[in-house]
């Protein structure tokens, strides 16, 4: 049985990455900051629901310290936003979005993808992989014209973590690729946005089965394709 990985599974495109892995058969483990709150998540029956707060490098090694035998499958998804943080898009544009908050998202969104995957090092092997989930906000391309520095600073750097962890890991047989999900109808995309959550995982874990370790290091819209860097 594989064995499936995934911060932020409780709620959002997480929730639904956390359901299809179970449904599929996979041996999930779930990780939220607040597991007593996640009613949702705990009617899935994953095999393990730990709390994390990936912002906090204490938190992710007891999430790993926790986690025990090979893992197949690290799905880096957990992650937040400026208005999660009480903050408005006319207030971090990049000529006025606070240094801190800045810093904060980066850590939370960005930095994470490095801190969770290093802590389960010793868990991957020949055959896993790792998924960021990331945004095309986070593309030189695309976040020119989206005026949310603190989002998609934080998202550049996540796409940066996954290139360096693609060529750390090589050698030990390790995938390493990162996904722009689509803008999903969640609490953060909104109800007018393009595709639904089962749409967007049902891609993202389709194209997952076929990566492969050549591939390491890519840039992905969920159907697979190619996203621009």
């Amino acid at each position: 049985m594989s064995t499936t990985v995934i911060t932020g599974a409780n709620r959002g495109i997480g929730l639904e990455l956390a359901r299809q892995c179970i449904q599929r058969g996979d041996n999930v483990v779930a990780g939220c900051r607040k597991p007593d709150e996640a009613q949702e998540l705990k009617e899935l029956k994953p095999n393990l629901i730990l709390p994390i707060d990936v912002g906090d490098e204490n938190s992710v090694l007891s999430f790993s310290e926790a986690i025990d035998g090979h893992v197949n499958l690290l799905i880096n998804n957990a992650g937040t936003s400026i208005t999660n943080l009480g903050f408005a898009r006319d207030e971090v544009g990049v000529m006025n979005a606070p240094v801190a908050l800045t810093l904060d998202l980066i850590r939370i969104n960005g930095l994470s993808a490095a801190t969770v995957t290093r802590s389960l090092s010793d868990r991957l092997g020949s055959g896993s992989k790792v998924a960021n989930i990331t945004s095309q906000i986070g593309s030189m391309v695309v976040g020119s014209n989206f005026n949310d520095l603190p989002y998609a600073a934080s998202k550049a750097v996540m796409n940066m973590v996954t290139v360096q962890l693609a060529a750390q890991l090589e050698a030990s047989g390790v995938a390493v690729v990162a996904f722009h999900p689509g803008w999903v109808r969640t609490d953060m995309g909104g109800s007018s946005a393009d595709i639904s959550v089962e749409e967007s995982a049902q891609g993202i874990l389709s194209t997952l089965e076929t990566f492969q370790l050549e591939q390491s290091g890519a840039f992905l819209r969920w159907d697979g394709s190619i996203h621009p860097w």
